[in-house]
């Protein structure tokens, strides 16, 4: 049987948008890998469900679909990730022209500063999570700057304060498949197709502007 490493798609990570989940489906089918969609209280859930069908460097499936951007349409979103060990997560708010911002947390060390990508607060979890309780910023706070445990732990913790549902689906406890609701959304093979010919498309003009 294969290790959990060798299947790179088989990694913790969760998107929970505020789009009905035929809503979801759709912006799924345009996406580059299969996924679970799975209807919860309030929110849909978006989990991998198999290895990206695009080429390097998007064949990365929990890293593509971590940083896939979300239409206004489906936000505010929050996104919940294990990637290389650290916990990633972002909070993209309910505004068009709202930025999506991101905190990474690591092991031992507690809350980073995110490469190359627009700086996140406790503020901004709490305003896409639309929790109302008023001590949630303090004990986030407080989550952060604690480095003891693991990226897991550290993502269940962060779901509890912000009172989201899924907690279940991202360790693993609850097979999406068996959820009231669930599909599986394969990826439109005309819409990877598209994707590469774009990306081809792009690299292929800056090896010309390079060559000028």
């Amino acid at each position: 049987m294969a290790e959990l490493s060798d299947l790179p798609w088989q990694g913790r990570g969760m998107l929970l948008l505020q789009g009905s989940p035929d809503s979801v489906v759709s912006w799924a089918q345009r996406g580059l890998l299969p996924v679970h969609v799975v209807p919860l209280q309030g929110w849909t859930a978006v989990l991998p469900a198999g290895p990206s069908h695009a080429r390097p460097p998007y064949d990365d499936t929990l890293k593509t679909l971590a940083g896939r951007p979300v239409p206004s349409r489906l936000r505010p979103a929050i996104s919940l990730f294990v990637l290389d060990g650290n916990a990633v997560v972002s909070a993209h708010g309910s505004g068009w022209r709202a930025t999506q911002r991101w905190l990474v947390w690591a092991p031992g060390e507690g809350v980073l500063q995110p490469q190359q990508l627009a700086a996140g607060r406790p503020a901004d979890l709490i305003a896409a999570s639309g929790t109302r309780d008023r001590t949630a910023r303090r004990w986030i706070r407080e989550l952060l700057v604690d480095g003891s445990g693991d990226a897991p732990h550290f993502l269940a913790g962060l779901l509890e304060l912000l009172g989201l549902p899924g907690s279940d689906l991202l360790d693993g406890r609850r097979d999406p498949v068996a959820t009231r609701g669930y599909t599986l959304v394969e990826p439109g093979a005309q819409h990877v197709a598209m994707f590469e010919k774009i990306i081809s498309d792009e690299a292929r003009h800056r090896a010309e502007l390079e060559e000028d």
